[in-house]
């Protein structure tokens, strides 16, 4: 679906295609495993859902308003705070998660400077 959507847009953001398919697995596999459920966060619980609304967010996106990869990708760590950050209920999970977030950046997207988000 991505591959699909990505046809009108430029050379330089179809070629990252395949980075954000596994930057946001990576992501997904990281905060499932990171923020578990329990008694007091029994909301705690990410699945396959989760990951359907990250790409959601990008399927939406139009090719007039995203020219580069850097900001598609920045596209990409919003729509994952929009669905994994807004469940979190303290400023610990939520600094944990950001800090999550930018080591798949950095691990994924090494040339873009992601930090500044």
């Amino acid at each position: 679906f991505l591959d699909g959507h990505l046809q009108n847009f430029t050379d330089e953001i179809k070629g990252q295609s395949t980075n954000l398919i596994k930057a946001a697995l990576g992501l997904h596999s990281l905060v499932s495993s990171t923020f578990r459920k329990t008694a007091t966060n029994f909301h705690y619980e990410f699945n396959i859902r989760h990951i359907s609304n990250v790409f959601q967010g990008l399927l939406v996106s139009s090719p007039k308003h995203f020219q580069s990869a850097e900001k598609f990708t920045l596209l990409w760590l919003h729509e994952s705070e929009r669905v994994y950050g807004d469940r979190l209920v303290s400023i610990e999970d939520l600094s944990k998660y950001n800090a999550l977030a930018q080591s798949q950046c950095k691990k994924v997207f090494p040339s873009f400077p992601t930090a500044k988000y």
